[in-house]
């Protein structure tokens, strides 16, 4: 094994928040020659309180897990402008030695320009579907990290919405084309609304320049609540979305609680704060995963505990969320 590939696994094992039984964390960082370069590149914008507040929520996992910027790591952020393909290009060029990549599409993308730096994910809903995991036990390559569980919550979504509607037996739904788990999200909340005996009316846009004539049109045809499909698209355009629905008398239901406060109906899906904490203790070696290990040696973790918010009038509602396995 050559020095550079020692120096690449003692890496791995410093972000993962491992020690051996002979070295604590803060003894592997501090031995390291030099910091380990980790590209981070999160979901939404720069300039929302919100998004900045998950990238400091990583931060603050790093932290716990003894680890001191400039120290023992460099952290480059860079933000999604002109597509992931692009930012994941641009953090591999400034020497990324491990990508902590989130959502799907840049996760995807990651998966794209490499398959030897360490990727760890943050808020996947379906990392096997869509090719980044041979299965949740056993994620194989150089990928792990957190399902949001966003693909089985179609149904609880839908329900949510009927709720809204009542008594009014139609489901509009806005999703985006342009992305790789875009029609499964859209067949999964599709069968649910059939199940129930509902209308399911859906239209797709590629970009935010549709949107405006989209909701529109669903107004026009009788629409009175908008559910919106979770993606990396609509988590960036959420507030934008929110605008244009509410310009044309329309609620919105979101699966980002933080959508609630930003004027949607009403917000029901993961703990994103609690995922960008718990990241840096992810194992970014899948390729030693074995079965029976927990999921911060290996394999996927699934979030399941998720946050419910709603407004009617000015008033927020909350309610709780469930107890963490710890």
């Amino acid at each position: 094994m050559t020095g550079s590939n020692v120096a690449r696994r003692d890496a791995i094992r410093i972000l993962a928040g491992f020690a051996t039984a002979a070295v604590s964390i803060t003894a592997q960082a501090q031995s390291a020659k030099k910091p380990t370069r980790v590209g981070f590149l999160p979901l939404g914008s720069a300039s929302n309180a919100y998004d900045q507040s998950l990238v400091e929520a990583f931060r603050h996992g790093l932290r716990r897990v003894g680890l001191v910027e400039d120290r023992d790591i460099v952290l480059d952020v860079v933000w999604i402008t002109s597509g992931p393909d692009a930012a994941v290009i641009e953090v591999l060029q400034r020497g990324a030695e491990i990508l902590i990549t989130c959502g799907t599409s840049t996760s995807v993308a990651a998966r794209r320009q490499t398959w030897a730096i360490p990727i760890v994910f943050i808020s996947v809903g379906n990392p096997v579907g869509i090719g980044l995991a041979e299965s949740t036990s056993h994620p194989g390559h150089n990928a792990t990290g957190f399902s949001d569980i966003l693909s089985a919550l179609g149904g609880k979504l839908v329900g949510l919405a009927q709720d809204m509607n009542k008594p009014r037996r139609d489901i509009d739904y806005l999703w985006h084309t342009n992305w790789p788990d875009g029609k499964e999200r859209l067949r999964i909340s599709q069968e649910a609304a059939l199940s129930a005996g509902l209308n399911f009316r859906s239209r797709g846009i590629a970009e935010i320049g549709e949107a405006n004539d989209a909701i529109a049109d669903m107004k026009k045809n009788g629409a009175a609540t908008l559910l919106v499909q979770p993606s990396p698209f609509t988590y960036r355009q959420r507030g934008t979305l929110i605008s244009m629905a509410m310009k044309h008398e329309l609620g919105t239901i979101f699966s980002f609680p933080i959508a609630a406060r930003e004027g949607a109906l009403l917000a029901y899906g993961p703990d994103y704060t609690h995922m960008h904490n718990r990241a840096p203790l992810c194992r970014a070696d899948p390729q030693r995963s074995e079965t029976g290990r927990p999921p911060d040696r290996g394999s996927i973790e699934n979030r399941a505990g998720h946050k419910s918010e709603g407004r009617q009038g000015d008033r927020l509602r909350c309610a709780a969320v469930p107890p963490r396995r710890r």
